[in-house]
């Protein structure tokens, strides 16, 4: 009998925290979209010029959003006091 009570328990724990994890992975997701939104709203609301001053396009509005943006400037550059040694 004590064995069905701690393992009933057990499953009320896990289930109470599974749902604790599921209600607070909803609310990140919520305000990650949120933030997705404004920063969406407010970069299509600079003019062409503003934007070139950043440097971005208005078509890399979208993935600047969403943080999936990549210029290309955190390639690997070779060293040239190397060349020729390496």
């Amino acid at each position: 009998m004590t064995q069905y009570v701690l393992t009933a328990s057990s499953w009320i724990s896990d289930a109470y925290w599974g749902l604790v994890d599921l209600v607070g992975q909803w609310r990140r997701n919520r305000a990650r979209k949120a933030m997705i939104a404004i920063t969406r709203k407010e970069l299509s609301q600079l003019t062409d010029h503003e934007l070139k001053d950043l440097g971005i396009g208005r078509s890399d509005i979208e993935s600047i959003a969403r943080g999936t943006f990549h210029d290309g400037t955190d390639r690997v550059r070779a060293n040239k006091n190397l060349e020729g040694w390496v």
